[in-house]
């Protein structure tokens, strides 16, 4: 089964973000590649550089970042080939425990959701 595990962060991102959580996180990953669990990966440009596209009341709108009512954001993913959501929700929480061993302060969760097949 794959699982799309979104990493989402609450508020701006801290500028003191130490290089050792980006460490953790590029082995995290790599070790996740080498077990052949790993599809894709990859974290996205800052709020502040996004374009939303969005339907309110029938009329399309088109508007640049940053969002002043975002209080959440999508900092990055990962799509996991993995036996069961139990696995997938396990490394969930050994990403969030990397963020939280290297920037205590920071809040961040992760949502993990299935991706639907046409089997499914």
């Amino acid at each position: 089964m794959r699982y799309l595990i979104t990493v989402n962060h609450e508020g701006e991102l801290p500028t003191d973000v130490p290089n050792e959580l980006f460490e953790a996180m590029g082995a995290f990953v790599s070790k996740l590649a080498e077990d052949g669990i790993l599809i894709d990966a990859s974290g996205l440009a800052p709020i502040e550089k996004a374009t939303r596209v969005e339907l309110r009341g029938g009329d399309i709108k088109i508007v640049d970042g940053p969002f002043a009512e975002t209080k959440e954001w999508l900092g990055g993913y990962f799509i996991l080939q993995v036996r069961s959501e139990a696995e997938a929700i396990e490394y969930a929480r050994q990403s969030v425990e990397l963020h939280q061993k290297h920037v205590p302060g920071m809040n961040v969760a992760h949502d993990v959701r299935q991706i639907m097949d046409e089997e499914d």
